[in-house]
């Protein structure tokens, strides 16, 4: 037999805005019944008050009249008195006037004197007392005539006029109360509206994410929990997204380098027969009589360029196996400047030859790297290498180092044509080259990224809309984690 769910297992399966809304209503109610009653009891013993000191007012002007009429005996007057009083207020039910042994003087029963009243009423300190009778509740109050030598006077007061004015009031309040609870509740649901829509969204990012779109993102906005809890979702959904980068490139340079291995291996063999060959035909062709016979004029020419195409191809594959080969850094501390002072002069005869101007910008003081100081030479000459191909007809080579966020920064410029816009973003992939074809293997910035990373730094390219280009390479002073192992490579390459 199948148990029907508790209540509180039925509450439990409510959506977040119906639970609030229930609470918001259940709070409203309960708090607005406590203020309504409280109102109701606190008015009412107020207009109680109010009552009880107009019955004193008025027995006071009533007993202070009547003492002149029961001194002289004058009962007609006297009963006069006390008809009016009934008959012009409102709030007045009867008057009666008892002397000091408890009978009664006059009064303003039609039907006569009900019995027993008198001597519920004595007079006494107590001047007001609370009867309950068949038309209500009446306040009695009393007022002794000549310090009660004479007797006293009796005002009964009727409650019903506090009644209605209580209920008029309440009435009133309840109104208020009900506009309240309507607009609370608007607001409420408003409110619940607005977090649940935020949470809705939130929802769906998440299961964006799960579902494979690293790009998807909560909206925020706030400061409030909400917020805050949306913008972690999307650092967190940003760090997924850059560890997915991370792992699909670590496993296609993986698989580049282990056919650059493969490759290299198996054409370095061939190429070096080719290249023993082409050289000892080329020795050969040096012979005068060679050189006589008809069509062989340009033979040396042509080993010549067979020659070159294997060095090239050899300068290819020796590239792919720098690609493919990997070793642990040889930490040390490293100065950046050092660096600089020791790459800058292996490209100072090129640059004159080009009419290219190097100029340094070296901050003093800089913290000291823990680093492998030949990788980081290697990154500058490539990049330096690479800007000097940019600026065949001469220009200005700018290399500049600054400390920044606990490392250090270091920048190569060039005043050459720039890179275009597309082109930015694949800078850095294997084998992507903007040179002519033949001169680049495209492997030189990829090489120089990933012994970067190894640092546990960032390289960046930056080219403004008016011509050149700056790399730009930050190092921190002491990497955060330290990698297995970087990527080598011999010499400068692009």
């Amino acid at each position: 037999m199948t148990r029907r769910p508790g209540l509180v297992a039925r509450l439990g399966s409510l959506g977040l805005r119906r639970k609030i809304m229930a609470g918001a209503l259940l709070l409203v109610m309960v708090f607005g019944s406590a203020v309504m009653g409280s109102i109701h009891h606190g008015l009412a013993e107020l207009l109680r008050d109010e009552l009880s000191r107009r019955g004193r007012t008025t027995a006071e002007l009533l007993g202070r009249a009547a003492e002149q009429f029961v001194l002289t005996d004058n009962v007609y007057a006297l009963h006069d008195l006390i008809s009016e009083a009934v008959r012009t207020r409102e709030d007045v039910r009867y008057v009666f006037v008892a002397d000091a042994g408890g009978g009664v003087i006059a009064h303003t029963f039609p039907q006569g004197m009900p019995a027993g009243l008198p001597q519920a009423h004595p007079a006494g300190p107590r001047d007001v007392q609370l009867l309950r009778t068949e038309e209500g509740f009446l306040q009695d109050v009393s007022r002794p005539l000549l310090d009660g030598r004479l007797g006293a006077i009796h005002v009964g007061i009727k409650e019903q006029s506090v009644r209605r004015r209580v209920a008029r009031m309440a009435f009133g309040w309840g109104v208020l109360a009900a506009v309240a609870l309507i607009l609370g509740l608007i607001a409420a649901h408003w409110l619940t509206s607005r977090l649940c829509g935020r949470i809705q969204n939130l929802i769906e990012a998440a299961r964006s994410v799960g579902s494979g779109n690293l790009e998807a993102r909560a909206r925020g906005g706030s400061g409030d929990e909400v917020g805050q809890l949306a913008a972690e979702f999307n650092k967190m959904a940003e760090n997924l997204k850059s560890s997915q980068d991370q792992l699909i490139r670590a496993g296609r340079l993986a698989a580049i380098g282990e056919l650059a291995s493969c490759v290299s291996h198996e054409v370095n063999n061939p190429l070096n027969h080719m290249s023993f060959c082409a050289q000892a035909l080329w020795e050969r062709s040096a012979a005068p009589a060679l050189r006589a016979q008809p069509g062989f004029e340009d033979f040396p020419e042509y080993l010549t360029a067979i020659r070159n195409e294997i060095f090239r191809c050899k300068k290819i594959t020796s590239g792919l196996l720098d690609f493919a080969r990997q070793r642990e850094p040889r930490w040390a501390s490293v100065h950046i400047n050092a660096v600089v002072a020791d790459t800058v002069p292996l490209i100072e005869q090129r640059c004159q030859k080009a009419g290219i101007h190097v100029r340094l910008e070296l901050s003093e003081g800089l913290p000291p790297l823990q680093a492998d100081g030949d990788q980081l030479r290697q990154v500058l000459l490539n990049l330096c290498l690479n800007a000097v191909d940019q600026m065949p007809a001469g220009g200005h080579l700018t290399v500049r180092t600054c400390a920044v966020d606990a490392g250090v920064r270091l920048s190569v410029g060039d005043t050459g044509p720039g890179v275009r816009v597309a082109d930015l973003a694949k800078l850095f992939t294997p084998f992507f080259s903007t040179k002519t074809q033949g001169e680049g293997t495209g492997l030189g910035l990829a090489i120089c990224q990933r012994i970067v990373e190894g640092h546990g730094g960032r390289i960046a390219a930056i080219s403004p809309s008016g011509g050149g280009a700056n790399f730009e390479v930050y190092l921190p002073a002491k990497p955060a984690q330290r990698p297995a192992a970087a990527w080598e490579s011999p010499g400068g390459m692009s």
